[in-house]
């Protein structure tokens, strides 16, 4: 498997506020993440820093994972970073106000384990298509699944950048879990919404899967394309080929 990530600022951002993060436990196991602090919110960039941080040290000193095992760890880390930040937030009022998206992805045998929080995704694909794994904690995702407005609507909604879970809101907050079999996919892609907001799944599908075509170009074509499709803010990636051998 080969594994990459980037995040840029952006033409309109100030400050880029996602974190990307690719490790690897004792046994080898690889977990990797994009974080995206919720924009316009006071120190977003230290809430993406704060989970990513936590998330790396928990995992890296971990090995000998099975797949329940895993599951079930990953579900309570993502609880207890969360409850912790949240606390601290409380102990520190100067920085009450932060949060983030989070979504991860850990390769345990042949599972790939997905949690998120927010409206960061995850995607999974092979040749004959692309399938978008996680569903966006956000207000216009409800109105979708309401029926009141259709998903090409809500790309243009006015409240389309309004999430309704984020890390650091809530003392109590649980992600979403998804477990997808290994071989039934070869590309895996994990994005902030700076990236998925203005490139359609079609778009990154025939980017990813285009043949000849080396891992650090393709994501550097899927960024390309964002800011040129309009994207407004940080854009953020990691980028799996889980049928290759050794790294970029």
């Amino acid at each position: 498997m080969k594994v990459i990530d980037r995040s840029i600022r952006g033409d309109y951002r100030e400050l880029n506020e996602d974190v990307t993060g690719i490790f690897e436990n004792g046994t080898g196991q690889i977990l990797m993440l994009v974080a995206d602090g919720m924009g316009g919110h006071r120190y977003g960039d230290v809430a993406s820093r704060y989970v990513h941080d936590e998330i790396k040290a928990a995992w890296t000193e971990t090995n000998l994972f099975n797949v329940e095992d895993g599951v079930e760890f990953l579900r309570r880390l993502v609880m207890d970073v969360n409850r912790r930040m949240y606390d601290y937030q409380q102990d520190h009022p100067e920085y009450q106000g932060m949060g983030t998206t989070l979504v991860l992805c850990a390769i345990i045998d042949e599972a790939i384990i997905i949690l998120n929080v927010g409206d960061s995704r995850a995607y999974a694909m092979n040749e004959r298509g692309i399938e978008q794994v996680t569903s966006d904690h956000s207000f216009v995702n409800l109105l979708v699944d309401a029926g009141e407005i259709t998903a090409e609507e809500a790309k243009h909604h006015p409240k389309r950048n309004i999430i309704t879970k984020a890390l650091g809101t809530d003392r109590l907050i649980q992600a979403d879990v998804f477990r997808l079999r290994n071989r039934q996919y070869d590309y895996l892609l994990l994005a902030s919404d700076g990236l998925t907001d203005n490139l359609d799944n079609s778009e990154l599908h025939a980017i990813i899967i285009r043949e000849g075509t080396a891992m650090p170009d393709k994501a550097a074509q899927l960024m390309e394309r964002a800011q040129k499709s309009g994207s407004t803010d940080n854009i953020s990636l990691v980028l799996a080929d889980l049928k290759a051998s050794g790294s970029d």
